[in-house]
């Protein structure tokens, strides 16, 4: 009960501050033609934009819910494990087709959305919620406790919405505070969303388990190779998808398989 009203206050303050934003910092035409790259506002009308504040406002009071379903629960039901596994297909499927609306190679997930924006908030929700279900699940499989790793992933997912909000400003306005905010959130999403997978993943190297050994080699191989082609290629729609793509492998090969079965496995079958 002290965990669950723990989460629940991170997750509310959380909510506050995004709605204080939002609702005085934000405005519906905050980000005009004239101060962005988009060909045209993010927002046809104030409605469609408070709307949105209401649609992503719900969003967040889903996340502590889920943290006890999932994370805090004696047991996970095999609905919600189903649920689960459906929600990491969607949210895989989705950022890759969402990666191809134009040339991956030219453009990221953040450049598309000044071409598709309500796309991008799908992009934002399906990833968000995807990669957090399924961090909470493997936890909870496998018994680990670990509320750091779950406030990180929280702190993560929350991030995404700022992200998502404030549009790419391109690499002619670098310096402003627009693309500043844009970016470091988006940062903040990939570090602490890998982060919340790594710590379990060292987590189970500890035991000395050979299989997660060689899992986490691989996938911090990956890690490793997105910020190498980075710095020598440059950021494009693949390099970024890269780790999003590990953490899903990751994900179901730990959750929904009996690869990495361990005796302290107590979800449903």
């Amino acid at each position: 009960m002290k965990k669950t009203k723990k989460f629940k206050l991170i997750w509310y303050v959380m909510t506050g501050v995004y709605l204080i934003w939002m609702l005085d910092f934000m405005r519906w035409d905050t980000y005009a033609v004239q101060n962005t790259l988009l060909e045209k506002p993010m927002y046809p009308n104030y409605v469609a934009y408070y709307l949105w504040v209401i649609i992503s406002t719900v969003i967040f009071l889903i996340y502590p819910d889920l943290i006890r379903r999932i994370y805090l629960a004696e047991n996970v039901t095999k609905r919600l494990k189903t649920f689960n596994l459906v929600l990491l297909i969607t949210g895989c499927v989705y950022i890759t087709a969402y990666g191809f609306l134009k040339n991956p190679l030219e453009y990221t997930a953040s450049m598309m959305g000044l071409y598709y924006p309500w796309l991008f908030k799908l992009w934002c929700v399906f990833a968000g919620l995807s990669i957090f279900t399924n961090v909470a699940l493997m936890y909870r499989k496998f018994d680990y406790k670990n509320d750091v790793g779950i406030i990180l992933t929280s702190i993560g997912c929350a991030a995404l919405f700022v992200t998502v909000n404030v549009p790419s400003a391109g690499e002619e306005l670098i310096m402003t505070l627009q693309c500043l905010s844009h970016w470091s959130t988006a940062l903040i999403f990939a570090f602490l969303g890998a982060a919340g997978v790594v710590i379990f993943l060292v987590h189970k190297c500890r035991e000395k388990n050979k299989k997660f050994i060689v899992l986490t080699a691989v996938f911090c191989a990956v890690l490793a190779l997105m910020l190498v082609l980075l710095v020598v290629v440059g950021k494009n729609g693949l390099i970024e998808n890269l780790p999003m793509w590990a953490a899903y492998i990751v994900l179901f090969l730990v959750n929904y398989t009996d690869i990495f079965t361990d005796k302290k496995a107590i979800v449903k079958k």
